[in-house]
């Protein structure tokens, strides 16, 4: 008798033993089922995506596939063509299978080839990717957006009159949607001492420059755009910006007085 209440505290304890490792054991194999089940899941949406071929099928399923990877994307309605860029000419370009350097190339293009834009989404880095076909090679894939000019961009003739919906949601959107406020963003760029953003406000541009030392900013909404510059004026003083350069006149009578140019260190044009 004096040795049963050790014996049934063994038992006792090994029981709790199994109960624990087992417990365990089970939260480990669920674990391991959810990853599995999301590699699969991405892994479907990657052959979706390539087994959906051209068109707005094929933009929709890598849509899904980059969604899978974190990556929300937008829908380019109606379709837009621009040109592959880079520093050299005839570079070569890879597009890839995600928005993502990390990700497999499922060939390349050439700087100068022309695309169509079918789907925008933020990327790796925080840059702008492009969903686009090569018109010369027929291949699909996703791009970085600086290697995309947009500045001649056209809109598919067929939708050149449809309505802007873009700029009917931009009426729509609160006032906290950073430096252009309700408006969509149309453009950045970068100098060593200013931000450029350009706004499409639905009724026309705005221009805002921030001052990089001080957060000093200019806005004025009288703003022209042609052959990939946007000339901002402010009474007297002009702002002409292209993905090259900044320049600063003084405007009297009709001369034009140089003040400060400013090369552009980085750019972005957005297109919706």
């Amino acid at each position: 008798m004096p040795n049963l209440p050790r014996k049934s505290s063994a038992l006792m304890i090994a029981g709790l033993l199994v109960m624990l490792f087992g417990v365990t054991g089970c939260g480990n194999r669920a674990a391991n089922d959810a990853d599995a089940d999301s590699s699969a899941a991405e892994g479907a949406a990657v052959q979706k995506a390539n087994r959906a071929g051209g068109g707005s099928s094929g933009a929709e399923a890598a849509g899904e596939a980059a969604a899978a990877l974190g990556y929300q994307s937008t829908p380019i309605n109606p379709m837009r063509t621009a040109y592959l860029t880079a520093q050299t000419q005839e570079a070569q370009i890879n597009v890839r299978s995600q928005p993502t350097t990390q990700s497999d190339s499922l060939g390349f293009g050439l700087s100068g080839n022309e695309v169509e834009l079918l789907r925008l989404a933020e990327g790796e880095g925080g840059y702008s990717w492009y969903y686009l076909k090569i018109v010369e090679s027929q291949t699909e894939g996703w791009i970085r957006g600086d290697f995309i000019d947009t500045s001649g961009e056209t809109v598919a003739a067929a939708q050149e009159n449809a309505p802007d919906a873009a700029t009917a949601e931009a009426e729509e959107e609160p006032d906290d949607q950073g430096v252009c406020g309700r408006a969509r963003q149309e453009a950045f760029f970068e100098t060593d001492s200013l931000n450029i953003y350009i706004c499409n406000t639905g009724h026309g541009l705005r221009y805002v420059s921030l001052d990089k030392e001080n957060q000093e900013s200019l806005v004025t909404e009288d703003v022209r755009s042609g052959q990939g510059t946007y000339v901002a004026i402010d009474g007297n003083y002009q702002y002409h910006i292209s993905n090259n350069t900044l320049d600063v006149y003084r405007v009297t009578q009709g001369d034009y007085e140089p003040l400060a140019n400013e090369a552009v260190i980085r750019h972005e044009r957005f297109i919706y």
